[in-house]
């Protein structure tokens, strides 16, 4: 893996260990969905690989991280992207965590998706320091509904005081960008996921995508 490549694992990864951890003694236990899920390596010209996650999952300060899927994926054309999804008991914003980890960051116009019949938004950042800079679109899914933040934060009290188990997913992907190329990432990243969302199963894509056929956030 390259040096830039290297750069926006750790975004992805502690940036969001960053910001998820919160101070739990039971470690959160999800559906065991990504396990299912069963995303190609392989799918319509991208050619993916499993990151090496460098932390330690046994580490109680992680309880809040049931899985992960954590992966590189690199077109024909060589261009690379990476894609993190998180099955956790807890999300915060991912701008207040590149803000503390020192990026200056822009938010961006939500990003429209109509596909498999839905219809839904996911939020967009582009963050800079120093020479880098990435684009980062991200949407939360819990239980089949894609959610905005205050949804998250209801959701997350109601099950915790019934002790119910849920399937409680982030989705993130980041791709190298300048702001002069901020549309052209745009574009790519848009048709990563069709790829995406026609490479898993039906009985798994609403875990991902959500149910509703206007499913917004706010």
């Amino acid at each position: 893996m390259n040096k830039q490549g290297l750069i926006i694992v750790t975004i992805l990864l502690f940036t969001s260990i960053y910001c998820f951890a919160f101070p739990k003694t039971n470690k959160y236990e999800g559906l065991n969905i990504l396990s299912q899920f069963k995303i190609p390596l392989e799918m319509n010209g991208w050619m993916g690989k499993d990151v090496e996650q460098t932390w330690d999952r046994e580490d109680g300060a992680y309880n809040f991280v049931s899985q992960t899927l954590d992966r590189e994926y690199v077109n024909s054309d060589g261009n690379n992207l990476f894609l993190l999804v998180l099955d956790a008991g807890n999300f915060h914003n991912p701008k207040v965590c590149s803000d503390s980890s020192g990026y200056k960051v822009t938010e961006l116009n939500d990003l429209e998706f109509h596909l498999l019949n839905r219809d839904f938004k996911a939020y967009s950042l582009y963050i800079e320091k120093d020479t880098d800079g990435f684009l980062i679109v991200y949407w939360m899914c819990i239980d089949k509904n894609i959610i905005d933040w205050k949804g998250q934060k209801v959701k997350q009290l109601w099950f915790s005081l019934i002790n119910k188990k849920r399937a409680g997913l982030m989705v993130r992907l980041a791709i190298p960008a300048k702001e002069d190329t901020i549309h052209d990432a745009i574009f790519l990243i848009k048709n990563f996921i069709i790829d995406l969302s026609q490479a898993i199963s039906p009985e798994h894509v609403a875990y991902i995508f959500g149910t509703s056929k206007t499913t917004q956030h706010q």
